[in-house]
C-alpha cells in the first residue's frame, strides 16, 4: 500500500509538471505570435503607414482641388451657363417630342421595313442561286444533262440583277432617313456633351476621391529586365520596389511635399526616357530594390556595396548609358567633374576610358633650356602657384634638393635651338607693343597686370544666356528647354545648352598670366614664339597672329618689361652635376611627369599610378588609409581626402606620390563624383544612347571651342565674348558666331568656313582683333565646319550652292535697288578694292566675298529683318517699305533680285 501511495503521489506530482509545462509553452507561443505579428505589421512593414499617409495627403489636396472646381461651377457665371444650356436641352427634347421628329421616325420606320422586306427577297435569292450552282456541278460529275441546272442558274441571276438596284436604292433611303433623325437626336447629344465638359472637372475629381477611399495597402514592385549584371557577366532581372513608399515620385502636383512623397526632379524629361517600368529607381539612385525596410531599401546597412545615393552623388549613374556624351546638363556636377579631368590631365598618369587618345594638357619640355631662367625654373617646380596662382600644375612637395635634381636632367636634355640666338633685336617700342597687345586680341586668353577693362562684356553673350537659361520664360518655355537639353527635341536633339553669362576678365584664366613673364623666358625665345608659335612646339595651342618683324619686336619689348628675373646664387654650378642629373632621370620616372609633359628619354615610359577604370566600385579592403585615422572610414571620405591632401595617407612605409593640386572643398567634391561613375560593368547595347552624326559633330566641334578658347572673342551658345570688356567701342570687338536669330553655320558656305578656318582673312577692315591662324588641320578644321553648320540647322553642311543664270531683270533690278538712288549699300559696305567714304568703324563686310560666303537662303532672310537676326546690328531695315516703282512693288520679287545680284557681284 505504501508503495502504491508512493506511486500514486508521483504520478500525481508528474501530471502537475506537465500541466505547468503545456501552460507555460501556450503563453509562450501566445507571446511569440503576438510579438511576431506585431513586429511584423509594425516595424517590418512601415511602407503601410506611408501609404495611408499618402492617401491622407492626397485626399486632402483633392478635396482642395474639389472644393475649388465646385465653387467655380457655383460662380454666377457657371450657374448661368448651366442654365442656358439646360434650356437648351429642354427645347432640344421639345423638338423631338413635335410632330416633325415623329415625322422622321415614321418615315425611318417605313423606309426600313421596305429595305428588309426587298433585301430578305434578294437574299432568297442568292441562296437560291447557290443551290443551283450546286446542282451544275452535281449534273457534270454525274455526267447528266445540265441544261436543266443551268436554265435555272440563268432565271436566278436574271431575278438577281433585277432585285439588287431595288435593294441598293432603299438602302441610301433609310441612310437618309437614319440621318434626319440623328439630326434631331444629335442637337441633344451635343449640348449634354457641353454640360458634361462644364462639370467634367468636378465629376473627375469626385471619382478620384471615391479611388482613393477604397485602396487597399500593397507593395508596388516593377520588375527591371536585363539592365543589371551579375558576376558573369551577364544580364538579370531585378526586382524594385521604391515606389512602394514613394508613392508621389511619377505624379504632378506633389512637388512641395516631403519625402518619400515629393515628385521626381525633372519628372517629366526623365521619365519621358527613362519609365520606371523599364529603369526602375535603383538603376540610377542604388539602394536595395526589393527591401521595404528603410534603412534596407536604401543600403544603409553593413556589407551593402551600393547604398542610396544622395545629392549629385545620383548623377554618377549617368555615365553607363550616356558614356559617348561628355557633357548631360542634367548631370552638371558629373558633367564639370569630367571637364576637370581633361583640363587637369588625370589621364597622364591614371588609365582612364574615354581619355585614351587625349593630349597631354602640359607644355613640351623637350627643349625648356632655350626658354626659360634657370632660376624661375627651380621656383616653378618647387612652387608654381608662387609664380601663377590659378595655374594647373600640381605641387610635388619637393625639397630643394629633388627640386635641383629634376630641373638638372630637364636642363640637361633639352635640345639645343641655336638659330634663337640673337633672333630678338634691340630697338622695339615698348609702348607700341602695350598698344599691339591691347588691340589684336592677346586679351582675349592672356591676362596682364596693369591692362584694366574699360567697358562691360559681351551684350550679345548676356542676351544669349539669358534666353537659353530661361531666367525669364514661363513654365511651359522652361519644360520645353528642358527637353531641348537633354537632347530629346527631334528637331534640334542637342543644341540646347546650359549656358552662363561671360566671366569677369580677371577670372579668365585660358591662357598663362602674362604679368610677370620677363621673369620666366628670354627676349629671343619670346621673339621667336610669338612670330611662330608652331616652330617651338607644333602641337599648341597657341596661334600665330601673324605679326610683322616689327609687331613681334615691339610685342617682345612690351612684354620684356613685365616682371624681374632674380637670380639664385650658385645655380649654375650645382645643375651642371652628373649626379644631379642621374638622380633628376630617376626621380622624373618615379613622379611620372612625363604623363603631362613632353620630355626627351620618356618617350615610351609607361603611367605610374593605378588603374581607375574600376574605382567607383572600389571595397574598402581596397583602399589604403595608411595612418589617417581621422578619415572616417568610407569610399566617399577616402576619396575626399586623397584628392585634397594626399599626403595625409603617407606611412614611414609607404610613400604617396600623388601630387597636390589645391584643390578647395567643392573641386575635391565635384571629381569625386566623376570618379564614382568609373566603371567596368556596362549595359545591354539597347541601354546605351548613342550619338547621331549631328549630335557627335556638335559634341566634337564643342571640344575644340574650348580648346582653341573661340569663346575669348566670341559669344558661341550664349558663352564667351569676355574680350569686349577691353573695349569700350563696341564696333570694334569681334562679331558674336550667335545672337538672337543669328547662327554662324546658317549663314555662311560650308566650304567657304572650312577655308576660312585653314587661312583667315579680314573681313572687316576697321577690326583691329585679328583673326588668329590656327593651323588647323584636316580633322580639326572639318568637325569646326560640321559643328557650326548643325548649329546653324543645316542637315547637309557640304551642300553645293547652286548658281543658276539669274533672270536679267533680276540682276538689273538688283543692281538698281543697291544704288545711291535706292538703299545705297555700297556707302558703307567695301567692294573689294573699293573702300566706302568715311572713317573705317563706320564700314561693313566686303560685298564681293558674298557669293563664296554667305548661304543665299539666310541673305534673303537677312534682309527681310536684319534687327530680328541680329538685335542691335547698324544694318538698316529696309522691308517692308520696299518702293513701288520696282517689281510693282512686290518685295520677295525685290529682295530675290537683289540676291541674285549679290551671287553675281563682279561678274558682269
Amino acid at each position: 500500500m505504501r508503495w502504491w501511495g508512493r506511486q500514486r503521489g508521483t504520478k500525481i506530482a508528474e501530471e502537475q509538471s506537465l500541466r505547468i509545462v503545456f501552460f507555460v509553452s501556450s503563453m509562450m507561443f501566445v507571446v511569440v505570435t503576438g510579438w511576431a505579428v506585431w513586429d511584423e505589421e509594425a516595424t517590418r512593414r512601415p511602407w503601410k503607414e506611408y501609404q495611408a499617409e499618402f492617401n491622407r495627403l492626397e485626399y486632402e489636396q483633392v478635396s482642395q482641388e474639389l472644393a475649388a472646381e465646385r465653387s467655380k461651377l457655383d460662380s454666377p457665371e457657371a450657374r448661368a451657363a448651366r442654365a442656358k444650356l439646360q434650356g437648351d436641352v429642354q427645347a432640344a427634347q421639345a423638338r423631338l417630342a413635335g410632330p416633325e421628329y415623329a415625322k422622321a421616325q415614321k418615315l425611318l420606320a417605313a423606309r426600313q421595313a421596305e429595305y428588309a422586306d426587298v433585301s430578305m427577297r434578294g437574299q432568297f435569292i442568292k441562296s437560291e442561286l447557290d443551290e443551283a450552282l450546286y446542282w451544275v456541278e452535281h449534273a457534270i460529275y454525274e455526267k447528266k444533262d445540265t441544261q436543266g441546272p443551268k436554265a435555272r442558274v440563268v432565271n436566278l441571276e436574271k431575278q438577281l440583277h433585277e432585285i439588287m438596284p431595288k435593294v441598293e436604292a432603299l438602302g441610301a433611303k433609310e441612310v437618309q432617313a437614319q440621318a434626319e433623325v440623328k439630326r434631331f437626336q444629335a442637337d441633344v447629344e451635343k449640348i449634354q456633351v457641353k454640360i458634361g465638359e462644364l462639370v467634367a472637372p468636378v465629376t473627375a475629381l469626385e471619382r478620384r476621391l471615391a479611388s482613393i477611399k477604397g485602396r487597399s495597402a500593397e507593395v508596388k514592385q516593377v520588375v527591371v529586365e536585363g539592365l543589371a549584371i551579375n558576376e558573369f557577366k551577364e544580364p538579370i532581372l531585378t526586382v524594385d520596389r521604391c515606389t512602394t513608399c514613394h508613392l508621389g515620385i511619377d505624379r504632378a502636383g506633389f512637388e512641395q511635399m516631403k519625402q518619400p512623397f515629393r515628385t521626381h526632379p525633372h519628372r517629366e524629361v526623365l521619365f519621358g526616357k527613362h519609365p520606371i517600368t523599364r529603369f526602375g529607381c535603383v538603376s540610377c539612385h542604388q539602394g536595395q530594390g526589393p527591401a521595404l525596410e528603410v534603412d534596407s531599401a536604401h543600403g544603409e546597412v553593413k556589407h551593402w556595396e551600393r547604398p542610396l545615393l544622395r545629392g549629385s552623388s545620383v548623377q554618377v549613374s549617368c555615365r553607363p548609358c550616356h558614356v559617348e556624351e561628355k557633357e548631360l546638363p542634367l548631370a552638371p556636377v558629373y558633367s564639370q567633374g569630367r571637364q576637370m579631368v581633361e583640363e587637369l590631365g588625370c589621364f597622364g598618369c591614371h588609365n582612364l576610358p574615354g581619355f585614351e587618345k587625349a593630349q597631354k594638357v602640359g607644355p613640351d619640355l623637350t627643349r625648356i633650356a632655350s626658354k626659360v631662367d634657370p632660376s624661375w625654373l627651380f621656383r616653378w617646380i618647387k612652387d608654381p602657384r608662387g609664380y601663377l596662382p590659378k595655374t594647373k600644375m600640381p605641387n610635388f612637395g619637393l625639397s630643394d634638393e629633388d627640386t635641383l635634381n629634376v630641373e638638372s636632367y630637364l636642363l640637361s636634355a633639352s635640345q639645343p635651338m641655336p638659330e634663337l640666338r640673337g633672333a630678338f633685336k634691340a630697338g622695339g617700342s615698348v609702348e607700341r607693343g602695350r598698344e599691339i597687345v591691347n588691340k589684336i586680341g592677346c586679351l582675349g586668353c592672356h591676362r596682364i597686370a596693369g591692362i584694366e577693362p574699360k567697358g562691360q562684356p559681351s551684350e550679345a553673350a548676356s542676351a544669349v544666356s539669358a534666353r537659353n537659361s530661361g531666367a525669364n520664360a514661363s513654365e511651359s518655355e522652361k519644360r520645353t528647354a528642358a527637353v531641348m537639353v537633354n537632347g530629346e527635341q527631334a528637331s534640334q536633339p542637342v543644341r540646347a545648352r546650359l549656358t552662363a553669362p561671360p566671366p569677369a576678365p580677371e577670372n579668365q584664366d585660358f591662357a598663362p598670366d602674362l604679368s610677370k613673364i620677363a621673369s620666366k623666358v628670354n627676349a629671343d625665345w619670346l621673339f621667336s614664339w610669338v612670330k611662330n608659335p608652331k616652330h617651338f612646339r607644333p602641337t599648341t595651342r597657341m596661334p600665330s597672329l601673324r605679326l610683322s618683324d616689327d609687331e613681334a619686336r615691339a610685342v617682345t619689348a612690351f612684354l620684356m618689361t613685365l616682371g624681374q628675373r632674380r637670380p639664385i646664387a650658385g645655380l649654375d654650378q650645382e645643375l651642371k652635376k652628373t649626379e644631379r642629373i642621374a638622380a633628376g632621370e630617376r626621380l622624373i620616372r618615379k613622379r611620372g611627369c612625363f604623363g603631362c609633359h613632353d620630355i626627351k628619354g620618356f618617350e615610351t615610359a609607361e603611367k605610374i599610378a593605378p588603374d581607375l577604370s574600376n574605382y567607383g566600385h572600389k571595397r574598402l579592403l581596397e583602399l589604403f588609409f595608411g595612418e589617417a585615422v581621422q578619415v572616417k572610414q568610407t569610399w566617399e571620405d577616402f576619396t575626399f581626402w586623397k584628392l585634397k591632401n594626399p599626403q595625409i595617407y603617407a606611412t614611414e612605409r609607404v610613400e604617396q606620390l600623388m601630387p597636390n593640386f589645391g584643390f578647395t572643398d567643392e573641386q575635391a567634391k565635384t571629381l569625386r563624383v566623376f570618379l564614382k561613375s568609373m566603371s567596368t560593368q556596362r549595359p545591354q547595347a539597347q541601354f546605351e544612347r548613342k550619338l547621331s552624326d549631328e549630335e557627335l559633330a556638335i559634341q566634337n566641334g564643342r571640344g575644340l571651342v574650348k580648346r582653341y578658347n573661340c569663346n575669348g572673342c566670341h559669344v558661341i551658345e550664349g558663352q564667351g565674348g569676355a574680350i569686349a570688356a577691353f573695349y569700350p567701342d563696341k564696333t570694334k570687338i569681334p562679331p558674336p558666331l550667335e545672337v538672337g536669330g543669328l547662327h554662324e553655320g546658317e549663314k555662311v558656305q560650308a566650304t567657304w568656313l572650312y577655308q576660312f578656318l585653314g587661312r583667315p582673312t579680314p573681313l572687316r577692315p576697321w577690326l583691329e582683333v585679328r583673326m588668329p591662324t590656327f593651323g588647323l588641320g584636316i580633322e580639326d578644321a572639318t568637325t569646326l565646319t560640321k559643328y557650326f553648320a548643325a548649329m546653324g540647322k543645316q542637315r547637309v553642311p557640304y551642300e553645293y550652292v547652286s548658281l543658276h543664270e539669274p533672270l536679267a531683270e533680276n540682276l538689273r533690278a538688283g543692281r538698281l535697288l543697291m544704288s545711291k538712288d535706292y538703299f545705297d549699300c555700297f556707302s558703307c559696305h567695301q567692294q573689294g578694292d573699293k573702300k566706302p567714304e568715311g572713317p573705317p568703324e563706320g564700314w561693313a563686310p566686303d560685298l564681293s566675298l558674298a557669293k563664296r560666303r554667305l548661304r543665299p537662303v539666310w541673305i534673303a532672310k537677312w534682309l527681310k529683318d536684319p534687327q530680328k537676326i541680329e538685335p542691335g546690328t547698324k544694318m538698316p531695315s529696309y522691308y517692308p517699305g520696299g518702293p513701288d516703282d520696282v517689281f510693282g512693288g512686290k518685295e520677295d520679287r525685290q529682295i530675290r533680285a537683289i540676291t541674285d545680284y549679290l551671287m553675281h557681284l563682279g561678274e558682269r
